[in-house]
């Protein structure tokens, strides 16, 4: 019988607890050569050292400010094997993507929360929510005003980060815009339904920006503001591609629209009526006059749809009277002329019937307040109706 002194045992050696994955598997002592140890090599099999240089780059930029930092996703649990031909160009591949976490918030926030504000009917709320991210996906300078819009709304909602997402605000809104001008020159059935929605979410960025004196709505810095101008081009885009806006993505939320004014009012709202008879009295040149009518006679059929028939103003129902308006009337606007301010007060009952949006929340009695201060003792009185309407209450 051999006794254990006559048997040679295994080579004693120190274990290595801070070996690679591969050889810990392997039951052999790694080399702990970096980025990729001896064994790894030879056997030409992915090393997790040369993994953990990849997290190291990423656990670095996790070092940086919750909102600034990226994720880089190296692989899916199992689709990528080390033995696998090809196995390490996989890695590197997935390796290089990266996903921009502020830019992801804010999509998730539009889908969630946003697009439920721009309208109180369910169809149309579906309509924001569904088929405006899937336009943005075709076209990136929609995508971009999706992205500042739902920036603009979460700097509302924290107030004690306003500046990280008004910063956010800027810099995709001004980057759609750059990217949509060379389209504007180019309107077709392509892509009129990603110019549409870009102007209307423009419109919605630039009302919900905060309320300053000398701010008058329509006007910026004493000219009209850009906001206007873009929203004015959706008449030219419905000029070129109106049929096309009907049939496509877009035909839920025209169907809807036709439906608030399927009927058709033949008398004046009494308040525009009795303004129509002030301004003939008062205005002697007929070219004036015509202009001016013309303005009330738009502006009448969102009165008749919200206070004669009850219905409830969607924005496209207000904003239509900025689009129908003729620019000289912009014009007289911009030089602060009375009657047109008048007119533009009673704009500001319309404004009103739209307060339940974030966006919109006191503009209609921030701009009466300012039309009531630029005009005279005689012209105030003309702006009495739309005063008593809002609740507006000059300072004494």
């Amino acid at each position: 019988m051999r006794t254990g002194s006559g048997l040679k045992g295994r080579r004693s050696h120190q274990k290595s607890r801070t070996g690679c994955q591969q050889c810990k598997q392997r039951k052999v002592k790694c080399g702990e050569e970096k980025p990729t140890c001896g064994n790894c090599r030879r056997h030409e099999v992915d090393c997790s050292f040369a993994v953990s240089q990849t997290k190291g780059s990423t656990s670095n930029d996790n070092q940086l400010s919750p909102r600034s930092r990226t994720i880089t996703p190296l692989c899916t649990p199992g689709a990528i094997h080390s033995s696998s031909p090809g196995g390490y160009s996989q890695l590197q591949a997935a390796a290089s993507s990266e996903l921009h976490i502020p830019d992801l918030e804010l999509l998730h926030h539009y889908t969630t929360s946003t697009a439920y504000t721009f309208s109180l009917h369910p169809l149309l709320q579906t309509f924001w929510r569904v088929e405006v991210p899937r336009i943005g996906f075709t076209a990136p300078y929609t995508l971009r005003a999706i992205l500042a819009v739902s920036a603009l709304h979460l700097a509302t909602l924290r107030p004690d980060q306003t500046q990280f997402y008004i910063t956010q605000v800027n810099t995709h809104h001004e980057a759609a815009l750059k990217l949509a001008t060379p389209e504007m020159a180019n309107i077709g059935p392509d892509n009129s339904a990603p110019l549409f929605l870009l102007s209307a979410l423009s419109s919605f960025i630039s009302c919900a920006k905060p309320l300053k004196l000398g701010n008058f709505f329509l006007l910026e810095n004493n000219n009209i503001a850009d906001w206007l101008l873009l929203i004015r081009g959706t008449g030219t885009i419905l000029d070129f591609a109106d049929e096309s806006l009907k049939r496509g993505p877009l035909a839920s939320m025209f169907s809807v629209r036709a439906q608030h004014r399927k009927f058709t009012t033949t008398s004046r709202h009494h308040a525009l009526e009795e303004l129509r008879q002030l301004i003939l009295t008062e205005v002697q040149d007929q070219h004036m006059v015509h202009m001016y009518i013309g303005t009330l006679d738009e502006m009448n059929r969102s009165y008749a749809m919200c206070l004669e028939h009850g219905l409830r103003l969607e924005t496209a129902d207000v904003f239509v009277w900025l689009i129908h308006v003729p620019y000289d009337f912009l014009v007289l606007l911009k030089n602060y002329e009375p009657l047109a301010l008048v007119i533009l007060g009673y704009f500001c009952v319309l404004l009103h019937q739209l307060e339940w949006m974030w966006c919109m929340k006191g503009w209609s009695t921030h701009l009466l307040s300012q039309i009531y201060d630029q005009l005279s003792p005689t012209h105030r009185v003309w702006v009495r109706w739309p005063m008593e309407q809002i609740g507006f209450l000059p300072p004494m």
